[in-house]
């Protein structure tokens, strides 16, 4: 209760921030900030990590049939590379929100949520290495062929 409680108020808070930012601090976004360059490529970004988190979490949520229980090692698409490509396209949509709004607070949000996800990866990947011994030697915590 305590962690879903402190990620609510977090939420809260992030939110708050961001939207006092748009739609008050900032004066507004004119039309032409959505032809910008840094709101397209912020806009791309921020779909292609919304992509990644949502097929990744498909995938983990139909690693078991119904009924079954116990532990299985993720395959296909971006688990190919990495152990943790939900948490690697949260991070990307939230990047991307950054670069389309271009504000301290959409920077702010990014930098919380790296914070919160790199973490949990590496766990994540250690987890994995220590229950599974065939696990994919090859596949990394979060970012392809580095990390």
């Amino acid at each position: 209760l305590l962690i879903a409680s402190l990620g609510f108020v977090t939420n809260i808070v992030c939110s708050t921030c961001n939207g006092y930012y748009l739609f008050e601090a900032s004066g507004g976004y004119s039309p032409r900030w959505l032809a910008d360059p840094r709101f397209v490529l912020g806009a791309a970004l921020f779909v292609a990590g919304y992509l990644i988190n949502r097929q990744s979490d498909h995938l983990l949520r139909n690693l078991r049939t119904p009924g079954e229980t116990g532990y299985r090692i993720p395959h296909g698409w971006l688990f190919r590379w990495v152990s943790c490509p939900n948490y690697l396209g949260e991070i990307i949509e939230w990047a991307g929100w950054a670069v389309a709004t271009w504000s301290l607070p959409g920077l702010a949000f990014a930098t919380w949520t790296a914070a919160n996800l790199v973490p949990r990866a590496r766990a994540h990947h250690a987890w994995y290495q220590a229950q599974f011994p065939d696990y994919p030697p090859e596949r990394k915590a979060l970012v392809p062929g580095l990390w």
